[in-house]
């Protein structure tokens, strides 16, 4: 079994980079319309939706560590990193007011976004975000959560490992690829690593993380819905996951066969706020060997992103 903290409260912030941010934020978030408005105009100046401008000059964090997670998104980054004024929105909330709490704080910060014609991003994550017209009102932890990207392919020409496609050994030719969400925290659950994978075998093992942080989430909620009076939790190492817990994390829009069995993962507490990822102790092989076999539903070799940043 795993032991973790669980927080009472969980902050995320949110930053919109623009040439001109006026003072008035407040005035402008009432004029928000869909279907947050009056979520918004409810909590606008309580610690679940606190809105301020910020120069660069003044800043307690650095525009310069927020990246895109795509190559198309580079000139939006650039933006963001060079931009002289900010709005920045927090939700600091109970653990339990979530996945409700960072919804209303983004669909602030995406009207805030759409007023100054700026470029937002997710502090939490360190991400800029893909433009979305606006917040659903159904959560779906693809929509950019989870901080779930791949590292430069061949670890941008510093894996020396023989080419996977000339080399007989290719499953395990080398390891140089270690994966990490950022952004569970927010959630009141540690985050999920997996490391020690073949270049090959990248997407698949983030779509494992995926997978395996769609489940724990879900049962977190659950877990939540109960009441429990403590603020620690435990959960079994080994996971069963399915076909429909890889589907559910894009919302339901992956229709590939499923498995006519679950596969397992087994977690290991590697601090408080981080879990290992790795196969169950009676796989034979290593992780690349795990990653490459017939035991992953169908799909998870080839989907990298969500439809909605098609």
């Amino acid at each position: 079994m795993i032991v973790f903290p669980v927080p009472a409260s969980t902050t995320t912030r949110f930053a919109v980079a623009a040439d001109h941010v006026p003072h008035d934020l407040g005035g402008l978030l009432r004029d928000a319309n869909g279907p947050y408005a009056a979520h918004i105009a409810g909590r606008i100046g309580s610690p679940q939706l606190e809105v301020v401008r910020e120069d660069a000059a003044s800043l307690r964090w650095d525009p310069r560590g927020i990246r895109a997670p795509r190559p198309q998104d580079r000139r939006r980054e650039r933006a963001f990193q060079d931009a002289s004024e900010f709005a920045v929105v927090t939700a600091c909330a109970p653990i339990t007011d979530q996945p409700r709490a960072v919804q209303v704080a983004r669909a602030a910060a995406l009207h805030l976004c759409a007023a100054l014609g700026g470029v937002p991003a997710d502090l939490v994550t360190g991400h800029v975000l893909t433009p979305l017209a606006e917040e659903r009102t159904r959560f779906v932890l693809a929509d950019q959560w989870l901080g779930d990207v791949l590292p430069p392919f061949r670890a941008n020409g510093r894996c020396t490992a023989p080419d996977p496609d000339r080399d007989p050994e290719g499953v395990n030719g080398c390891s140089c690829v270690r994966l990490r969400t950022r952004g569970l925290r927010r959630f009141g659950l540690p985050e999920l690593q997996i490391t020690d994978v073949a270049c090959p075998h990248d997407l698949a093992a983030l779509n494992v993380l995926r997978t395996t942080a769609r489940r724990l989430l879900a049962d977190h909620w659950s877990w939540l819905s109960t009441g429990p009076a403590g603020r620690t939790r435990e959960i079994d190492a080994d996971v069963p996951l399915t076909q429909a817990d890889f589907s559910a994390f894009w919302g339901g829009h992956r229709a590939h066969p499923a498995r006519p069995s679950p596969f397992q993962v087994r977690l290991t507490l590697l601090t408080p706020r981080l879990l290992a990822v790795a196969p169950p102790d009676d796989v034979p092989g290593t992780v690349n060997d795990w990653l490459c076999g017939d035991t992953l539903p169908l799909g998870m070799y080839d989907v990298l992103h969500s439809p909605r940043a098609a």
